[in-house]
C-alpha cells in the first residue's frame, strides 16, 4: 500500500495526558505516489495534489530535511498485532509505504539504501537509507490504546523499546540527481546491493 499524510498525524488534545493525541483518520491512501527530491506529492481520488507534510514545500512542514519517504514492513505490522491487537491495520504508524515481506526487516539489513522496480519500465529507484523512525509518546500510547491515561513508566519504556530500531519504520531520501519516481502496489522493493541472483525482492503492499 502506498498512502501520504497531508497534515501530520499528532493534534492537540488539552484532554489528553500529554496535551496531544496521535489521529490515524488524517492519513490518505492513495493508488500511487511521485517521490521527488523534495519528498511526497500525490493525487487523491477526488483529483486534489496534495503534499506530504514531510515535504520540503508544504506549508506546516513537519520534522527534518532528511525524512522525506518513510517505510514499513507486513512482518513488523504482524509483530505489532500480535503485541498490541488488531487495532495495529498495516499502515496505521503512517509510513508512505507498506512493504509486503514475510520476515522482519532491520537497519543491518538495508545496507544503505533500498531500490524501488517500477512494475511497468522496470526502471530503479533508489533511496538512501537515514535512520530509523524514532517512535513517538503518542504513537506508542496509541499502539496500547491508552491515549486518555497517563501510561506507567515503566510500561511507556518497554512499548518505546518494541518499536524502536525500525519496526516503526525507516526514514530515507530520494538519491541526489535522481528524476521522480512514481510508486504504486505491485512495486517490487531490493533492500540489499547485492548483485541480481542474489538480492532479496520485496513487494509493495497491494
Amino acid at each position: 500500500m502506498v498512502q501520504v499524510q497531508p497534515e501530520g498525524l499528532i493534534i492537540d488534545r488539552p484532554d489528553t495526558p500529554t496535551g496531544s493525541f496521535y489521529d490515524s483518520s488524517r492519513r490518505v491512501e492513495v493508488d500511487r505516489l511521485v517521490i521527488t527530491s523534495k519528498g511526497i506529492e500525490a493525487t487523491l481520488a477526488d483529483g486534489t495534489h496534495v503534499l506530504d507534510v514531510h515535504h520540503l514545500s508544504h506549508p506546516r512542514k513537519a520534522y527534518d530535511d532528511d525524512d522525506l519517504v518513510c517505510i514499513g514492513f507486513t512482518s513488523h505490522y504482524e509483530s505489532m498485532r500480535s503485541k498490541f491487537g488488531a487495532h495495529m491495520v498495516d499502515g496505521i504508524a503512517g509510513e508512505n509505504i507498506v512493504i509486503d515481506t514475510p520476515r522482519e526487516i532491520w537497519p543491518e539489513d538495508i545496507h544503505g539504501f533500498v531500490e524501488i522496480e517500477n512494475q511497468d519500465t522496470s526502471d530503479l529507484a533508489r533511496l538512501s537509507f537515514v535512520s530509523f523512525a524514532a517512535p513517538c509518546v503518542e504513537f506508542s500510547q496509541f499502539c496500547a490504546q491508552n491515549q486518555h491515561v497517563e501510561m506507567p513508566k515503566d510500561e511507556l519504556r518497554e512499548t518505546l523499546r518494541f518499536l524502536g530500531r525500525g519496526r516503526r519504520g525507516f526514514l530515507l531520501v530520494l538519491d541526489e540527481g535522481q528524476d521522480a519516481v512514481t510508486v504504486r502496489p505491485g512495486d517490487r522493493v531490493f533492500t540489499a546491493p547485492a548483485p541480481e541472483p542474489v538480492r532479496k525482492p520485496q513487494t509493495v503492499e497491494t
